[in-house]
């Protein structure tokens, strides 16, 4: 009997020991992952601290700050986007609910990842997509570090990013991936920038682009209007059509519609022949092509005044781009008309500070036109 009592109370004991034991550790474990909760959190907000206030990352960024499922049409590529369409103008004339996802010079290789982005949290009518990347890609502009950064470095963190910088940072560009999966290795900046405050919203997919991605350039210079009724068609560099046929059968895999745009500029017959190449091919898989180069009479485009160089134009040529796409959209897209819609007011709000920022430019461009008389 003894012998049993003192048994139960060894067992009692030990059991004590083990519950304070495991309390230890359950204690242990919570305080490790309180403790790399907040690293982590740590971690992302300096990484957006740290990433360079420019217009790459606001135009990307200020994406994710869109309400979702608002958007009836995004814009995807690079300057010639950028410059070039006006959301707020497409909106205050047309209803137009569009975004600019662009970051100048990017590579074709994005395209995809890009969509991916987009379709996470906007079901829009159509995506336009700048069809000049094909054309450049690997003949005037091959990828670099640049290129990719633009795009990549405003996305958040996700497994959609993470396979394209495994799949085309080393072999694209060749050299180690690691900081573009980590930004904080790569920038440094003064944390006294004003542009903080922005990009602390970024990290809750909070900050709204005033401009809804586009730029202003308060620059004027005259280019030669060139006229290409060409028929001929030259490939594209081998990488660059596998690419595209890529991206088109991912297109096919999606529910959405694609129209694939050349905006104007002074277009050399060597690029037009390209373009004819890419036309082929996106048509084949049911898209429409539009190079806006055949239409400088109805856009009434004055190459005299309206770009400020032979590649981009200036406010007063996005004035006629935008309101040219606009109709083209319109007699080919099933889009809506949000002006009366009240969940549309934040767009009325920005109008008054977009309609300065355009008349101050557009002052400004002519300026420069009569110092040049």
């Amino acid at each position: 009997m003894e012998y049993m009592v003192q048994a139960i109370i060894q067992q009692t004991l030990y059991m004590e020991d083990f519950k304070m034991k495991a309390k230890k550790i359950i204690k242990w474990i919570f305080l490790t992952l309180i403790f790399i909760f907040v690293s982590l959190s740590f971690l992302k907000v300096m990484t957006y601290i740290m990433k360079p206030p420019d217009e790459p990352l606001f135009n990307i960024a200020g994406f994710y700050g869109e309400e979702r499922n608002s958007l009836d049409m995004v814009y995807i590529g690079g300057s010639a986007c950028i410059t070039y369409w006006e959301p707020l103008r497409a909106f205050e004339q047309e209803g137009i609910a569009s975004y600019n996802f662009a970051a100048s010079t990017p590579q074709a290789e994005l395209y995809k990842t890009m969509i991916t982005e987009v379709l996470k949290t906007q079901n829009p009518e159509v995506i336009v997509i700048d069809a000049r990347t094909f054309q450049y890609r690997e003949k005037d502009a091959p990828p670099d570090e640049v290129h990719y950064r633009n795009a990549l470095t405003g996305m958040p963190l996700s497994i959609n990013k993470m396979e394209f910088i495994h799949e085309n940072v080393e072999k694209y560009l060749g050299e180690d991936d690691t900081s573009y999966y980590f930004d904080i290795i790569k920038y440094h900046r003064d944390l006294s920038n004003a542009e903080i405050n922005d990009q602390v919203k970024m990290l809750f997919n909070k900050y709204k682009n005033p401009t809804k991605g586009f730029r202003f350039v308060p620059k004027v210079e005259a280019q030669e209007k060139i006229i290409n009724n060409t028929d001929k068609r030259t490939p594209v560099a081998k990488e660059t059509e596998e690419i595209l046929i890529d991206l088109l059968e991912y297109c096919k895999t999606t529910e959405c519609n694609y129209l694939f745009v050349v905006s104007p500029y002074s277009e050399l017959e060597k690029h037009k022949e390209c373009y004819n190449y890419i036309s082929d091919i996106v048509t084949q898989y049911g898209y429409n092509f539009l190079d806006a180069n055949d239409y400088y009479d109805e856009m009434d485009l004055n190459f005299n005044t309206d770009l400020y160089n032979s590649t981009h134009v200036n406010i007063l040529g996005a004035d006629k781009y935008t309101d040219f796409l606009c109709k083209y959209l319109k007699e080919n897209y099933n889009l809506s008309d949000r002006r009366e819609n009240e969940n549309y007011q934040e767009w009325f709000d920005l109008l008054d500070n977009w309609n300065k920022q355009v008349e101050n430019t557009k002052n400004t461009i002519k300026t420069l036109l009569k110092e040049k008389t």
